[in-house]
């Protein structure tokens, strides 16, 4: 995206802020903006993986049945404006100046007042709500950004429905150091006498969103593991409860437990009175696009890129190679973060590795390509250090293995794919 020179100044200054919990600044930011969030009808997503996915195909959906959706996402992995979408368009360069001109203004206007300073994501989680209500959205799909109670989305007072994707321990250093701790900072977005769908979660996580839900008596409903009866693995086809030949493009088998919860949304939706037919269900679902997600890139080569980057993301790719890549050799490109679990990730997944790059992700968090190469040679296995992303592209390509496959952040994941497309011929 290009922002002009005046939106620019204002991300750079706000962006030194860093990161703040708590919600006292974006609520008065909200305020002198008029409060356009409590207008929506807001269906509100929390986890730790499988939000994206879950809020690709719920928008599929409801834009299928006619409705005009808003979406919110973060991070941004391939372009900054594909965090605000309405129907599945990112919004434009344009558009975008304006509204964070505007947010400009009330920024000056909250530090002015009160001598609070919203720092960055607050201010684009303020932008997104205004932009969804200006823009006439029936329905708004905000992703909380990373915990729940004290995140910028949860800026408000009711929602549609609170939905839950897998909860899993990430992020310790800010939500706490086990998941009974994290899973009650993602329970936070849960609205007293409202309702709530979560996917079948770890026994520890699952009785603290009961125990959340009963205090606040909030209704609360847990996708049942026991009603999929699938058909057909790759590509993925099941029943489930009413729903019936439910067909899932999205590659990894983790997206079975994303799409039933999508199910089970629909089904709250359609108790409180959102109509949404069957052949919405099923178009919606057969049409979602998710980049990033076991996401095919190229198939001569065969190439994929996946966004794991934290342990239980490691744990689903594992099932995802163990059940739909059995007997192939593959060859890893590998950029983790420093702050996440990669030695418990490395310990899981190398043993179905054949060949290891490691390269070092854009990112101020980033660990070193180098030290992640020690680390899995510490662990008896061999690796190679990268100096770009290129570079590894074309040892992977040399490697000779069945596949390639490139995970462990995000950050990266965008630069990447532009390179395969631009290297690779199929």
């Amino acid at each position: 995206m290009t922002f002009d020179d005046k939106t620019r100044a204002f991300m750079d200054k706000i962006a030194k802020k860093g990161s703040v919990l708590g919600l006292d600044a974006m609520c008065l930011l909200m305020q002198a903006l008029g409060d356009p969030q409590e207008q929506l009808q807001v269906i509100h997503v929390a986890g730790t993986n499988g939000k994206g996915s879950t809020c690709a195909m719920l928008q599929s959906i409801l834009c299928l049945q006619g409705y005009r959706v808003g979406l919110y996402t973060s991070p941004a992995v391939f372009c900054y404006e594909e965090r605000f979408s309405i129907d599945g368009a990112y919004i434009d360069a344009a558009t975008f100046n304006t509204y964070m001109h505007r947010m400009e203004d009330a920024w000056q206007e909250v530090e002015r007042q009160h001598g609070v300073c919203a720092t960055i994501f607050e201010v684009e989680t303020a932008l997104a709500y205004l932009y969804f209500y200006e823009a006439g959205c029936d329905y708004v799909i905000m992703e909380v950004g990373m915990g729940g109670a004290t995140d910028a989305s949860n800026v408000l007072n009711h929602s549609l429905c609170s939905v839950f994707a897998a909860i899993g321990r990430d992020h310790m250093q800010f939500l706490g150091p086990d998941l009974e701790s994290i899973a009650r900072i993602k329970a936070g977005i849960m609205k007293a006498g409202g309702q709530a769908v979560s996917t079948w979660q770890e026994p520890k996580a699952a009785k603290v969103l009961e125990d959340v839900a009963k205090a606040g008596k909030t209704g609360l409903t847990f996708c049942d593991e026991s009603k999929v009866k699938i058909k057909q693995r790759k590509p993925l086809c099941y029943d489930y409860k009413e729903f019936s030949d439910i067909e899932v493009p999205l590659e990894g088998s983790y997206q079975l437990q994303n799409s039933v919860l999508v199910l089970e949304t629909i089904r709250t939706l359609r108790k409180l009175g959102v109509f949404i037919s069957d052949a919405a269900v099923k178009e919606g679902m057969q049409k979602t696009v998710w980049q990033g997600r076991m996401e095919c890139l190229c198939k001569e080569p065969l190439i994929y890129m996946d966004g794991a980057h934290n342990l239980p993301a490691a744990k689903r790719l594992w099932e995802t190679l163990e059940s739909d890549f059995t007997n192939k050799s593959i060859t890893y490109i590998m950029g983790v973060l420093a702050d996440k679990e990669y030695e418990e990730m490395l310990a899981l997944l190398l043993p179905r590795a054949g060949h290891i790059y490691t390269v070092t992700p854009d990112n101020a968090r980033a660990l070193p390509a180098e030290k992640l190469q020690k680390t899995i040679e510490n662990l008896s296995y061999a690796a190679l250090a990268c100096p770009s992303l290129e570079d590894a592209l074309y040892q992977a390509l040399q490697a000779g293995d069945d596949m390639i496959l490139a995970f462990g952040s995000l950050s990266y994941l965008g630069d990447f794919k532009k390179i395969v497309k631009a290297s690779v011929k199929e």
